[in-house]
């Protein structure tokens, strides 16, 4: 009785506040948890360069750097968001 449809409507109030939960993890705390771990597991290219630098220089800098640096950086930022938005989806449609 309770069987989820493709006719069933949306709710955009779950699904924002999804989004803007993730984005700001991923905006926030996401960059840091990598630059962390990096530094933990003993990767060079975090334990040679300082916090600063990986925020400003690699994560949020300049756009100016390219199209394609700048689509990186993004999709970087969105990852747990895009992660979250492809693992409900699997779901749902394991539920179908």
């Amino acid at each position: 009785m309770n069987e989820l449809r493709t006719t069933q409507k949306i709710y955009w109030g779950k699904e924002l506040w999804f989004a803007l939960f993730f984005l700001c993890i991923g905006f926030t705390v996401w960059p840091l948890m990598v630059y962390y771990l990096g530094q933990a597991l003993g990767f060079s290219y975090f334990v040679e360069m300082d916090l600063r630098t990986w925020a400003e220089g690699k994560v949020y800098g300049p756009l100016a750097d390219g199209i394609w640096r700048a689509l990186s950086r993004i999709f970087f930022l969105c990852g747990p968001y895009l992660f979250s938005f492809a693992l409900r989806y699997a779901l749902f449609l394991s539920r179908k």
